[in-house]
């Protein structure tokens, strides 16, 4: 498995300029929707789902990441959106620094243990600094996929 397979190109954002946290999931959401991959009636649901996992804890994990998720959505499978914010918002992250990068997962209902799974390997990767750096420092959405993609073949 890999974080790739759960996304594509099309569902990377860069150069986002949000307020605030609920603004990013926002432009991330409303990305999603745009793409086809869910349905619009489902943005508020999807948005409440996302900000009450933030009111339990922030998923903003530590240097400059974050990785809002929520589940129970009825899609054939897991989708990952990533943003690049390279100027950072305040995310109330663990370490109160900025996040740069936001790896969203939204989750199947019909793969309830593919979204722990996922959730791990975003994780990881993000614990990779010079990913992290090269992520913020990208260029184009093309180049953060790359990134990404290149760090999956491991």
């Amino acid at each position: 498995m890999k974080i790739t397979d759960f996304f594509t190109e099309d569902l990377v954002l860069a150069g986002l300029k949000p307020v605030d946290k609920s603004q990013a999931c926002e432009m991330m959401v409303d990305h999603l929707i745009e793409k086809g991959r869910i349905a619009q009636d489902r943005r508020k649901i999807l948005l409440d789902k996302l900000m009450e996992r933030e009111a339990l804890s922030s998923t903003g994990i530590g240097g400059g990441v974050a990785i809002p998720h929520a589940s129970g959505e009825n899609i054939d499978n897991m989708l990952v959106a990533v943003g690049q914010i390279p100027e950072g918002v305040d995310y109330d992250a663990i370490d109160d620094e900025p996040v740069r990068i936001i790896f969203m997962i939204i989750g199947s209902e019909r793969l309830p243990r593919v979204h722990l799974q996922l959730l791990a390997m975003i994780v990881r990767a993000c614990k990779n600094h010079d990913l992290v750096e090269s992520l913020i420092k990208a260029s184009s959405a093309k180049e953060i996929y790359n990134l990404i993609a290149e760090f999956d073949k491991g």
